[in-house]
């Protein structure tokens, strides 16, 4: 996060670009849910790609993409016609998806190929179009983080975030959660915060930036919205040090540590004959009997 001289700087110098907010949901699978709240998506950092308003038939935007694993592609207001995504293969054109109305999509991309947007007819309307690499493309969403609810008690305060489900939007993505969870255990999801200026969106670095946990996720009737408890790590129970080391105890608890960390019974035994994975396994062989701190 930039600090107070560099925050004051930059309201001098683009005080007349408009400021958005931005979240980030990262889903224990790893799969991320970029939203802005913002009349149109947005692409950020503009370095991952471009973004314009089409006004006419034959207006593109184009990237060629490096090395990521997908390209993004968004197109946002009201319009009448139609814009092609298309990517350039042995000498020609293919077409992934037409857009005839607010729309984006994720497509599995081939290293060192062109990617267009290209408007192959456009009767009314001005709508705005973002073709971005991994990382880049931010959902038009209506989102909002809640008024911090006061306690009267010990407890601490709380905030929420609320999100909007129309369409079925966040539908899918609270399915696949609870699949996930199902199998693998209740790990958290991650919430990310972040401020960007409009004017700034070629720098990495956001305005202002804010990391959270769920600490509750509900859609509930009539099911218009998605409303998340905000929730920090809890620093007051968290173990010091973090973890103990065994002989042939695996303390792995998270995926991104073990992907079999929930189906197994953490043995040395176990993670040698199902798995295959002993050479990784959160334990070392030669601690004496009783572990050590780490």
């Amino acid at each position: 996060m930039p600090s107070l001289s560099q925050c004051i700087e930059r309201n001098r110098t683009h005080s007349e670009h408009s400021y958005v907010l931005l979240a980030k949901l990262t889903l224990p699978d790893g799969e991320e849910i970029r939203l802005a709240r913002n009349p149109h998506s947005l692409l950020y950092p503009s370095s991952k790609g471009v973004q314009q308003y089409v006004e006419q038939a034959a207006d593109v935007l184009s990237l060629t993409n490096s090395d990521a694993e997908y390209v993004e592609a968004s197109v946002t207001g009201d319009f009448t016609g139609e814009i092609l995504f298309q990517y350039y293969y042995f000498g020609s054109w293919r077409t992934v998806e037409t857009f005839v109305e607010p729309a984006s999509t994720t497509f599995a991309a081939y290293h060192d190929t062109p990617y267009r947007l290209l408007v192959s007819r456009l009767d009314a309307g001005r709508p705005f179009c973002v073709l971005s690499e991994q990382g880049g493309l931010w959902q038009a969403m209506d989102f909002l983080p809640g008024d911090i609810e006061e306690s009267d008690t010990y407890e601490t305060r709380g905030l929420s975030l609320t999100i909007g489900n129309g369409g079925g939007a966040m539908q899918p993505y609270l399915e696949q959660l609870d699949a996930w969870r199902k199998v693998h255990g209740n790990e958290f999801v991650q919430i990310d915060l972040l401020v960007v200026n409009t004017g700034l969106l070629d720098d990495p670095e956001p305005v202002g930036e804010w990391h959270f946990i769920d600490d509750g996720i509900s859609l509930s009737a009539p099911m218009d919205k998605c409303e998340i408890k905000l929730g920090i790590d809890d620093v007051g129970t968290a173990p010091i040090p973090a973890r103990t080391i065994n002989r042939d105890f695996c303390h792995w608890r998270t995926s991104e540590q073990c992907p079999f960390y929930a189906l197994c019974n953490h043995t040395l035994a176990m993670c040698r004959a199902d798995y295959h994975r002993s050479d990784y396994i959160g334990a070392f062989p030669t601690v004496e009997q009783g572990g050590v701190y780490g």
